[in-house]
């Protein structure tokens, strides 16, 4: 329990990332959305372990390397709930008259995003950071 709140401000940094990130390579890069959600899924990624392995879970005693391995899998299982839902979110919008603009892009990864939570954190909390 004490770890929930600062892996949830480190998941609301993440997200920040993700959603900078999508929202620049829509708009700016020319991407279409289901390609823009990629690259910030990496950087966040990479980031949130960093931030994890230095304050949520600093006293695992895992090595480094095989604590990313197993965070990048436990994240990799997490993306596909979270782009499971992204994508979903991307190909119902129109149905339902919303237009699939960059401005619409950070909400479908904060959904996306709070879909993966309960499976990551408990991957994260269990595996990837165990000794």
């Amino acid at each position: 329990a004490a770890q929930i709140p600062s892996l949830a401000a480190i998941g609301l940094i993440g997200l920040l990332v993700a959603v900078g990130i999508t929202f620049v390579c829509a708009k700016y890069a020319g991407l279409p959305p289901l390609f823009a959600r990629p690259p910030g899924f990496i950087v966040a990624t990479i980031v949130n372990f960093l931030l994890n392995r230095s304050i949520t879970f600093r006293h695992s005693g895992a090595p480094a390397l095989r604590a990313f391995l197993r965070y990048f899998g436990v994240a990799s299982a997490g993306l596909a709930v979270n782009y499971a839902v992204y994508s979903a979110c991307v190909l119902l919008a129109p149905s339902l008259g919303i237009a699939v603009r960059p401005a619409i892009l950070p909400l479908f990864v904060a959904a996306g995003s709070g879909a993966a939570m309960v499976l990551t954190f408990v991957g994260f909390r269990f595996f990837a950071f165990r000794p």
